[in-house]
């Protein structure tokens, strides 16, 4: 009778063995293999609620830095605050371009409420209620009340708000009539010209961060975690840096949790505004 080779099959110590290696060569695989995807997840989620924020700031950074007036610290309804401002403020208020320059072709006296301008056509849209209208050859600004285009050679603009020069006796701005009178429109000298602006605003309310133009309101951002994230930079001796005409100081946070518990984490954004060019001198 022949006997079996002690060498024909694996033992039990060596099976034992080998079956533990294969489990723990897998389970280092999947180990590998769940976090590279957690972490890919996680990455692919802080750059998507990041992005709105980092869109928000590049927006914000544009609009202000075009800004035809001097940026004024808000509230988060966009009311420009009195003198003095808080340090820092929910919302910031500018004006930007429309149209112009237009031409004044008739004379305003004291006490007038209206002006009629030639309507430049290729500079802008039409003006409507609600724009400011700038005069810089009489420092003359003022809320447009009403318009009548009837007629765009002779645009009737009906002002209210208006604000204008230092005067003596001193008048307190704004008034509802012109305060100072405009004359010389029928010079051949050159022409008496106005410029028509936007007042704009970007403001936190609650959590969002929302642009305010023309009386609409859109949420540009959301989860802002810093409810005054405005200012005005000043210098090391604490007066206005004029170089810088605002400061922004962006935070947010998605408040959504995934199914494997992940929240995205915080993200702060800084920056600084420089000054460009200004047209008007109230805000």
């Amino acid at each position: 009778m022949k006997m079996p080779s002690r060498n024909a099959a694996f033992t039990l110590v060596e099976l034992m063995f080998t079956g533990a290696l294969i489990a723990v060569v897998g389970l280092i695989l999947y180990s590998i293999l769940y976090t590279t995807t957690i972490l890919g997840a996680k990455n692919t989620a802080l750059n998507a609620s990041h992005q709105e924020a980092r869109v928000a700031l590049v927006e914000m950074l544009q609009d202000i830095h075009s800004a035809v007036s001097l940026p004024t610290l808000s509230d988060s309804t966009g009311t420009p605050y009195a003198s003095p401002a808080p340090t820092a403020a929910a919302g910031i208020s500018f004006q930007q371009w429309s149209s112009g320059p237009h031409k004044l072709n008739k004379d305003a006296a004291v006490g007038d409420t209206q002006i009629q301008i030639v309507f430049n056509s290729g500079s802008g849209p039409t003006p409507i209620a609600g724009q400011r209208v700038i005069i810089p050859a009489y420092q003359v600004e003022a809320d447009i009340a009403s318009v009548d285009n009837s007629s765009l050679s002779n645009m009737k603009i009906t002002l209210s708000n208006i604000s204008g020069p230092s005067l003596t006796p001193p008048v307190t701005y704004p008034t509802s009539t012109i305060p100072i009178a405009m004359k010389g429109t029928g010079s051949s000298a050159g022409d008496i010209v106005c410029f028509i602006t936007d007042r704009c605003s970007y403001a936190v309310s609650g959590s969002n961060l929302n642009w305010n133009w023309k009386g609409n309101t859109k949420a540009i951002a959301t989860n802002v975690t810093n409810s005054a994230p405005f200012s005005t930079p000043t210098t090391p001796a604490g007066a206005l840096y004029y170089r810088f005409v605002a400061g922004i100081n962006l935070s947010t946070s998605d408040a959504q949790y995934s199914n494997r518990g992940f929240k995205s984490a915080n993200i702060l954004l800084n920056g600084q505004v420089p000054y460009k060019a200004r047209l008007t001198t109230y805000q």
